[in-house]
């Protein structure tokens, strides 16, 4: 009978040990391809909904100009995302920090930046100014929170294309590719001198612990990394990077005016020539 290794009900320190202690490639592959399945089947999966900026204007006030004017912007959504899971095993708390980073990296859809959540929840505030006492008309509230929105807009659209382009199923790959990583450099907590320091130092309590927080930290390095060979720059903990005010892509920052990636410095020029041409000819 051939043996199928099975990562269900297994600590996390087991299937790495068993791992890291394999006679040869291919049973390595076979715990390997067993612990992503887990991964994958988990119940933790990648969700996202939709969510309501509220406010309900007064009845008194309902009838009034202002009042239907902040009525009108009473239910702002957004798309938000499931960020933390109740579930204490490893599957479950490493899938979700799989499903965090592509929500981070690669989902356009949910954009929740201050500076774009102060915009929506403006219209909300400025109700509850005019309920303080705050003398306003409804024209010059309308014109705030039509440009308040126009603003929004504009900011979700720049940090949509600060995102890149990744496909779940594409994603998944590349994240094996990055986990198979993590189990041929993880160490056994038995290769270090001081096993109890190391559990004191990073305040662990089980050995499945100390494994599902360096996979989760070798994630987070590994996807700033692919960030950086996505765009092209150079990796170096001394470096500057920002982003190209066109595409909304990583630029290394060499100096002040560092403002476009090489492509966009090339349209720019050229539309800056086109538009010389064009207003002296």
């Amino acid at each position: 009978m051939i043996h199928i290794y099975d990562c269900n009900e297994t600590f996390l320190y087991e299937i790495i040990e068993d791992y890291k202690e394999a006679e040869n490639n291919e049973v390595k592959d076979e715990i390997f391809n067993s612990f992503c399945s887990s991964i994958w089947a988990s119940d933790n999966k990648r969700r996202t909904y939709m969510k309501t900026i509220h406010f309900k204007v007064r009845k008194d006030l309902l009838n009034t100009e202002l009042g239907q004017v902040f009525d009108t912007w009473s239910g702002i959504e957004y798309r938000y995302y499931k960020s933390m899971t109740k579930d204490e095993n490893w599957c479950a708390i490493i899938r979700q920090k799989i499903n965090n980073i592509y929500t981070k990296y690669f989902d356009k859809e949910v954009i929740l930046n201050k500076e774009y959540m102060d915009l929506l929840k403006k219209p909300k505030l400025i109700y509850f100014d005019w309920l303080s006492g705050i003398e306003m008309d409804a024209d010059t509230v309308t014109d705030i929170i039509d440009d308040t929105i126009d603003k929004a807009e504009k900011l979700k659209q720049r940090f949509q294309m600060e995102k890149m382009t990744l496909s779940w199923n594409e994603y998944k790959k590349v994240v094996e590719g990055f986990l198979r990583r993590c189990f041929d450099n993880c160490k056994l907590i038995e290769e270090y001198e001081d096993k109890t320091q190391i559990v004191n130092n990073y305040d662990f309590i089980t050995e499945d612990n100390f494994y599902v927080k360096y996979i989760n930290r070798s994630l987070n390095a590994y996807f700033q990394n692919y960030q950086k060979d996505y765009y092209s720059v150079k990796r170096g903990h001394n470096n500057k990077y920002s982003r190209c005010k066109r595409c909304g892509g990583i630029i290394e920052k060499i100096g002040r005016n560092t403002q476009y990636c090489n492509d966009c410095k090339r349209i720019r020029r050229l539309e800056t020539k086109r538009s010389w041409w064009k207003n002296n000819h």
